[in-house]
């Protein structure tokens, strides 16, 4: 649940991201004219790039506290249940080897150069 919630929000971010992009962008193409409308557009658009750097900068502040509070409790629960989370490791790592033993034996374990 906490992998889902961290992805979507690093996709939201690198959205964010993007859309003040293309927004600095826009702007810049914006400066070089004089039109009345399209400095109150360029002042508007200002506003809202100033708005979006100002959640983007709250969203990464929201993100580090919670990836800390996850590093709190992950390492909490490996002090309390060591035993089990070398049991869990050992399993990931054999099963990780088995894996790669079996990709390699399903490539022909071939090694002849020719």
């Amino acid at each position: 649940m906490m992998e889902r919630t961290a992805e979507r929000g690093a996709a939201l971010v690198d959205e964010l991201r993007n859309v003040v992009v293309q927004a600095e962008a826009l702007l810049q193409a914006l400066g070089e004219d004089k039109d009345e409308a399209l400095g109150i557009l360029r002042e508007r658009v200002y506003s809202a790039v100033d708005a979006a750097k100002s959640r983007l900068a709250d969203i990464e502040k929201h993100a580090g506290i919670v990836a800390q509070r996850a590093s709190i409790a992950a390492e909490a629960y490996t002090r309390e249940n060591p035993w089990t989370v070398v049991g869990g490791a050992t399993a990931v790592g054999l099963l990780l080897g088995a894996l790669f033993t079996r990709s390699l034996a399903a490539d022909g374990g071939d090694d002849d150069v020719t």
